[in-house]
């Protein structure tokens, strides 16, 4: 019954509630923030913004540059009088390029736009048991190209909408596309 479903998730949630909290030193959060929107405008940013940021990462020696946004269109700004189609996005798949950078997706109930597929290595047939989106949105290709990974962002939440687990492998049809976490990895 849905009652002792929910009982079962939150006596759950009260076991990890009083685990013993790690920050781990190896792992840093950027977010965009009240001060970054300040500094820079309204979001979406100028995507030079987001290539000087991961130029600025990499001078800092930092590891995998995780950016959980959805570039699915292409960007807007930068054009001088003109409407440029490619705007800040040239310099940002120049920036990108080999530089350790994975970028989301996210599985949608519409049909396929720019998917990315990525490999996964398979032992059986796991389709069955995998979550099943009707259709994948990716980033503009030419960042889905360049990108060292591209990793779906969908949740499975519980009966009660807490999300407390991330699958780690999306099926799209006979598609199989790893997660955000995956693709870090």
């Amino acid at each position: 019954p849905q009652i002792k479903q929910i009982l079962r998730l939150k006596s759950f949630d009260l076991l990890l509630q009083s685990e013993t909290k790690e920050v781990s030193p190896d792992i840093g959060v950027i977010t965009i923030d009240e001060k970054s929107i300040e500094k820079h405008g309204q979001w979406p940013w100028d995507r030079r913004i987001l290539a000087d940021l991961v130029v600025k990462l990499r001078e800092a020696q930092v590891g995998i540059i995780v950016m959980p946004i959805l570039f699915s269109e292409y960007d807007r700004m930068g054009g001088d009088e003109e409407y440029d189609r490619m705007g800040g996005d040239e310099e940002f798949i120049n920036t990108i390029n080999q530089m350790g950078v994975v970028i989301a997706q996210v599985g949608t109930t519409q049909i396929n736009k720019n998917a990315v597929p990525r490999g996964v290595a398979k032992i059986g047939d796991p389709l069955p048991w995998l979550y099943e989106w009707p259709g994948m949105l990716g980033p503009i290709p030419e960042l889905g190209q360049y990108a060292d990974g591209v990793g779906v962002i969908n949740t499975a939440p519980e009966i009660d909408g807490v999300v407390r687990r991330v699958p780690l492998i999306m099926r799209i049809g006979e598609e199989t596309y790893p997660a955000m976490a995956l693709e870090t990895i």
